[in-house]
């Protein structure tokens, strides 16, 4: 049996904050070798928060001539070479590798990954597979948890005791004799994406995960597709942090997750959403039910795919909006009028959208409450620049103002009623052409069409506006 064991640390919350790494080489059966260092986290990442020093001990002054994410991605690379990787809560690990490298701008591919978490559920009757719970019950002993070397020398020791009891020593058989739930697929990948996902399909909630971050312990569900994830990579990502992540709006759904617009935006209406949006619209007027609406860019700032400065990059006018203001009132968490932009000069504001390893970083410099300039690195995505375009001002351009808005806003309603009175009186027209001329009634018919459809249209523009 041959693979690599690793593990990372973070820094803070965010995934791209790597700090240290480790990992354990596996042939034959046999670990053969080891290597563990500490990393200098990506720009804008390099914060070190007190809960995560806490846990692993490494300080911002311990990393401070230490390898770069560039050169350590390098390394990691030629130690694993082609073999299978092996991570306790593999979904973790796995978007550490991912959004470092991202968000620093380089490419070395991804690796097969599997979880020994998963492998453990399925082998072991334990109430709970955190790390020190399935060494323990392996008879593994040694373990110093949160340090990358040893987490990563007690994951391999795992997958192999799991193994040696299973009689078994290759991969092919040990996918054998695994339950189906499992964290081997058919396909020898981990993590391939399903066109459809079933109940039992869903992660579950880690809950070794930090519980004072804003997704642990919270029923979430998404409507409509991101830009940068699959539904099942959103839903590792929201599960890893310790969400309970749901199919549908439930009486536990806490938090939907809106991909096809921005719930925050004048105008916004949550009744005439999706099916899963009409149903926690239902279930926030008819039973009070406290469901934050978070929109795809506040998603990748919870999972740590974006610092919190990127919500600036679509900011909201302040305007008085009927739909929104009834969720305020009716209880729940989305509160946008609370929002404190920070100032932001952009270097180049169209290029400054995650996330994407074929572009080149885009510099931003956000100023702090102390007035201090804290420089940022964003990488490229080609498929977002048109949306960061309709809401970054565009040189020698000005945003419309809430006077202006209103403005086109009463115009349109004013020109949709006015087409709506020309369409009752096209159809009084048609009837009356009718009843003496069939060729007159039935151009009055098509006019009336006509002027019916726009109205439609004008009352829509009406409403964006």
């Amino acid at each position: 049996m041959d693979f690599t064991a690793i593990d990372f640390e973070t820094a803070n919350g965010k995934r791209a904050s790597v700090c240290a790494v480790g990992m354990a080489k596996v042939r034959d059966g046999e670990i053969v070798a080891q290597t563990s260092w500490l990393i200098k986290p990506p720009q804008g990442f390099d914060h070190f928060d007190n809960r995560n020093i806490a846990i692993h001990g490494i300080t911002k002054a311990d990393v401070t001539d230490a390898a770069t994410w560039v050169e350590s991605a390098a390394r990691i690379r030629n130690f694993i070479g082609d073999d299978f990787v092996v991570a306790h809560y593999a979904p973790f690990d796995k978007s550490v590798w991912k959004q470092a490298s991202e968000w620093s701008g380089v490419d070395f591919g991804d690796f097969n990954w599997f979880c020994s978490r998963d492998l453990a559920k399925a082998h072991l009757a334990l109430p709970d597979c955190s790390l020190p719970q399935v060494a323990d019950a392996l008879g593994i002993t040694g373990l110093e948890h949160h340090n990358a070397q040893s987490d990563s020398l007690v994951c391999a020791q795992v997958v192999l005791a799991i193994a040696k009891r299973a009689g078994v020593s290759s991969w092919v058989d040990l996918q054998t004799v695994t339950p189906s739930k499992s964290a081997l697929s058919k396909s020898g990948r981990a993590y391939a994406a399903s066109t459809s996902i079933k109940k039992n399909d869903l992660p579950e909630p880690n809950m070794e995960a930090d519980p004072t971050h804003e997704l642990f312990g919270q029923g979430l569900t998404i409507t409509g597709g991101f830009e940068l994830l699959s539904r099942m990579q959103a839903f590792e990502l929201a599960a890893s942090f310790g969400a309970k992540v749901q199919l549908g709006t439930t009486l536990k759904t806490s938090i939907l997750v809106i991909c096809s617009e921005n719930p925050h935006a004048p105008g916004f209406a949550l009744d005439r959403g999706s099916t899963k949006a009409k149903k926690a619209y239902k279930y926030i007027t008819e039973r009070g039910q406290q469901i934050r609406l978070m929109s795809e860019s506040e998603f990748y700032v919870a999972v740590g795919m974006a610092p919190n400065s990127i919500i600036q990059l679509q900011p909201v006018e302040e305007e008085e909006s009927t739909a929104q203001e009834n969720l305020e009132v009716l209880g729940t968490s989305v509160n946008t009028k609370d929002r404190s932009p920070k100032t932001i000069a952009f270097e180049n504001p169209i290029d400054s959208y995650p996330i994407s390893t074929q572009s080149s970083p885009a510099q931003f410099n956000t100023e702090e409450s102390d007035g201090s300039l804290t420089s940022h690195e964003f990488i490229a995505t080609s498929d977002l620049q048109e949306n960061i375009k309709a809401v970054i001002t565009e040189e020698g351009m000005t945003p419309p103002t809430s006077i202006t808005r209103r403005f086109r806003r009463i115009s349109l309603s004013v020109l949709a009623w006015f087409l709506v009175l020309a369409t009752a009186f096209s159809l009084l027209c048609t009837a009356a052409g009718y009843s003496f001329d069939a060729v007159a009634g039935t151009t009055f018919l098509i006019f009336s069409a006509l002027l019916g459809l726009g109205s439609y249209f004008a009352f829509r523009a009406a409403k964006r506006k």
